[in-house]
């Protein structure tokens, strides 16, 4: 089984290089060596490269090679404090926590301020602001577009606190801090303009290019996010403008 797994892999390196491909295409390329292929045998094949990360999963039945390469999104020592009192505060309350430094990687300037964006549950939201208010200063709470020009892009360092959207895709740092994906980030730049005003323009497509090219990204996950926060045809406009292919679409006859 090994051997078949290998000429597999191998398969899919020399057809597709890094371009994703769809069960119906690579089942196509293995049986000309393989003619009595099962179905269920090649997705057991595909589920152990995943398992094994040879490959990444981007949609439904879509595949591409895994780029082994992953982002390395951590919190200071003091945001993991501030991440680490919350969850000691509201333990059962779903938090993110993150800083405006993430995205500097990713800009062609770099902005002389910088936020730690915190992100809470709507029935905690308040209850979190002013928990933070007793030891920090500089706090908004939900800001409008008049708060963030007058307060947040004067201060060098300032802290938002703002709901976090039901079923935002979130990961975890090294520390166990819940941090968001890169792809709520992709999606909060574009729904949250006011917010992110630092990294709109062409520093926004600037970010969203440098991500798309230089780590992997869960198209699955992206267009789930995306219709949450009602951005299906922003997405779309971003990719066609920045000519930044997605996925292949299956047809409905492509065995899935």
């Amino acid at each position: 089984m090994k051997r078949q797994l290998e000429t597999t892999l191998n398969s899919i390196k020399t057809q597709f290089g890094k371009r994703s491909f769809t069960v119906a295409e690579l089942y196509e390329v293995l049986k000309h060596s393989e003619a009595d292929l099962p179905l269920s045998t090649l997705r057991w094949r595909l589920y152990s490269l995943k398992a094994s990360d040879e490959i990444e999963a981007q949609a439904r039945g879509t595949y591409a090679l895994s780029s082994r390469t992953t982002i390395d999104l951590k919190l200071s020592p003091d945001l993991s404090k501030i991440s680490k009192e919350l969850r000691a505060e509201f333990p059962h309350a779903k938090l993110c926590v993150w800083s405006s430094e993430f995205l500097n990687q990713f800009t062609i300037h770099q902005p002389s301020v910088s936020y730690t964006i915190i992100e809470a549950e709507r029935d905690v939201l308040e209850s979190v602001f002013s928990f933070l208010q007793r030891v920090h200063k500089n706090i908004l709470l939900n800001p409008s577009k008049k708060e963030v020009d007058h307060y947040l892009l004067t201060k060098t360092k300032s802290i938002i606190v703002k709901p976090l959207i039901q079923r935002a895709p979130l990961t975890t740092d090294p520390s166990k801090n819940a941090i968001p994906s890169l792809e709520k980030i992709l999606i909060d730049l574009l729904a949250e303009p006011d917010v992110f005003s630092l990294y709109q323009g062409s520093e926004l497509k600037n970010i969203w290019k440098e991500v798309y090219h230089k780590y992997p990204i869960n198209f699955s996950t992206l267009n789930n996010y995306a219709r949450r926060r009602n951005l299906t045809g922003d997405v779309e406009k971003i990719l066609q403008e920045l000519n930044l292919p997605t996925y292949h679409k299956e047809k409905s006859n492509d065995p899935a």
